[in-house]
């Protein structure tokens, strides 16, 4: 099926491919477009102490336009991608910003948690108490990973699920109990 459209070539029996441009999937920028920077660290450098490649990136950027950065990146101290990926796991029907609200609020449950132990107990016990709510998130999540997983084995046209042969993480866990 070779048509021709003035100014236009067909490339398929639904595409029309346009001189000069390229197709991207769902993207709202050319790819002349840069990616944007969110570390304050690379604005904050002298610029004498920048390589000839930190150079010519600053350069590009006064000239060439910058996409706009999603709204899930932040360069907040408290940002932390582990969090940022469970707020999205817990969200229901879109609401994110009642998936955030919640999931503030049970950080600051643990933090007043542990500010309470820490102000009850004596001054031995004080140091062993952690009263930082990312660190006992992380822990929270580290111990809710299962220790052993499940493998699909197709034999005789059936399948069964075995579980593996444990890695050396799970061999010193099956060690310490």
């Amino acid at each position: 099926m070779a048509a021709s459209v003035v100014g236009q070539r067909v490339c398929g029996p639904w595409k029309v491919c346009l001189p000069g441009f390229i197709q991207v999937r769902w993207s709202r920028y050319n790819p002349f477009y840069l990616e944007p920077e969110v570390h304050k660290e690379v604005y904050q450098k002298n610029p004498e102490h920048l390589s000839e490649k930190e150079k010519t990136e600053q350069e590009l950027k006064l000239v060439r336009p910058i996409k706009a950065t999603p709204s899930s990146i932040t360069s907040s101290l408290f940002y932390d991608p582990t969090i940022s990926k469970f707020t999205s796991m817990m969200m229901k029907g879109g609401d994110k910003i009642l998936a955030r609200s919640l999931m503030n609020q049970t950080l600051e449950a643990i933090k007043r948690k542990q500010l309470e132990k820490y102000h009850k107990a004596d001054e031995k016990e004080k140091e062993s108490i952690e009263c930082n709510p990312y660190t006992i998130f992380h822990q929270a999540l580290k111990n809710c990973e299962p220790a052993i997983g499940l493998v699909n084995i197709q034999r005789g046209g059936r399948t069964y699920q075995v579980s593996p042969p444990p890695y050396k993480r799970e061999d010193q866990l099956i060690q310490n109990l």
